[in-house]
């Protein structure tokens, strides 16, 4: 039997209150639980260095599903700790808009500090349909993608037109 969706991803930021900030007012998310982890059992858990204190802040969209966990780790003595999972992980955090928000949460997210690597674009998935995407980095360099996705009529349309132009080209 399969697990749920995804519950929540944590993030490690190099400056909690900003990273907050830029997801609450650039993605509409609500701030709910705020706390410090720390601890034996944390550091075992996590495999974190002895002395490793995190302090949290989940934001959350409108449903409990798909949360974000920001986190900013620092050591006894004030640094983050190693992160040898950096190098393989999240290549991205998509966040899908309506595509007539697209554009407002690009230009909120950009105002707010986000680094765009292009214009929304739009492109054609294959078997799929026409998508507008568009990616940004936050304050600290992650990769987030706003896609505006094609209703399901749209995807069947999308499918016959295809279907109809393959009989035709036969």
């Amino acid at each position: 039997m399969p697990v749920s969706e995804v519950h929540h991803v944590a993030m490690s930021v190099s400056d909690l209150e900003r990273s907050a900030t830029f997801y609450e007012q650039g993605l509409g998310y609500r701030r709910t639980l705020r706390a410090e982890v720390k601890g034996d059992d944390i550091e075992r858990s996590l495999g974190l260095p002895p002395g490793t204190v995190g302090q949290v802040q989940y934001l959350q969209g409108p449903s409990q599903i798909g949360q974000l966990e920001l986190i900013q780790w620092s050591t006894g003595e004030g640094r983050p700790p190693a992160q040898d999972h950096a190098v393989y992980g999240p290549f991205l955090l998509s966040f899908q808009v309506p595509k007539d928000e697209l554009r407002e949460v690009f230009d909120r997210l950009v105002a707010l500090g986000g680094t765009p690597l292009s214009e929304p674009i739009r492109s054609v998935l294959e078997n799929y349909g026409p998508i507008d995407a568009v990616a940004i980095r936050d304050p600290d360099g992650a990769l987030l993608e706003l896609v505006a996705l094609p209703t399901r009529d749209e995807i069947v349309a999308f499918r016959a037109a295809g279907d109809a132009a393959g009989a035709e080209s036969a």
